[in-house]
C-alpha cells in the first residue's frame, strides 16, 4: 500500500481522454467476492489443506516468503517504472506515453504478474492450498483487466502499441506472444 501512496500527487489534475470505469468496478466487485469467500472458507469456515508433509514446511515457507517478497517487488518497480501514467482504473490520460522499458519490457502487465507471483508465494509460504488457490482463481480478473487495457491502448498507441505487443508476452515472462 504504501507504494501507491504517492498516487495522487503523481496523477493529480491529469485528465482522461479515454476509460472504462464500469469495467474496472465489475472486475472490482468480483475481486472482493473472491477475497470474501477466501476469508469465509480459511478465516471462519476453517477449510484448508496443507501443500506439503510437515517435514518440509520450513523449507516451503522460505521458499514462498521469496517468492512473495519477489512478486512484491517487480510490482513496486512496475508502479514506479510507470510514474505519473499509473492509475487506479483502466483509462488512457491527456499526453499519455507508452511505457516499454523497465519491467514492462519484460512483459506488458507487470504489476499484474508481480500480484500474481505474491499471491502464490504466500500460499506456498503459510502451507495452504486455499491461499495458493485463491492466487490460480485471480487469474482469470487480471486477464480480464489486461484485456480491458489492452483494447484501450491500441486504439490510443495504434502501430506503436502493435509492434509493442508483437514482442512482449503479455503476463508470464519468455512466453512469446501470440502473432
Amino acid at each position: 500500500m504504501v507504494a501507491v501512496a504517492d498516487t495522487p500527487l503523481r496523477t493529480f489534475g491529469q485528465k482522461y481522454v479515454a476509460h472504462r470505469w464500469a469495467e474496472r468496478l465489475v472486475l472490482f466487485s468480483i475481486e472482493l467476492n473472491l477475497l470474501l469467500l477466501w476469508a469465509l472458507a480459511k478465516l471462519f469456515l476453517g477449510r484448508d489443506a496443507a501443500l506439503a508433509p510437515e517435514a518440509a514446511q520450513l523449507t516451503l515457507a522460505g521458499a514462498g516468503a521469496v517468492l512473495a517478497w519477489a512478486g512484491a517487488a517487480f510490482t513496486v518497480w512496475a508502479k514506479f517504472t510507470l510514474g505519473r501514467w499509473f492509475s487506479a482504473s483502466f483509462g488512457v490520460k491527456l499526453g499519455h506515453e507508452l511505457v516499454a522499458h523497465g519491467p514492462y519490457a519484460i512483459v506488458r502487465h507487470p504489476m499484474y504478474t508481480g500480484l500474481l507471483v505474491l499471491g502464490i508465494g504466500l500460499g506456498v509460504a503459510y502451507d495452504s492450498a486455499l491461499t495458493l488457490g485463491l492466487a490460480l482463481v485471480f487469474v482469470v480478473p487480471l486477464v480480464l483487466h489486461a484485456l480491458i487495457e489492452e483494447q484501450l491502448f491500441a486504439r490510443h498507441f495504434g502501430s506503436a502499441w502493435d509492434a509493442y505487443r508483437a514482442n512482449v508476452p503479455m503476463l508470464v515472462p519468455g512466453l512469446r506472444p501470440r502473432r
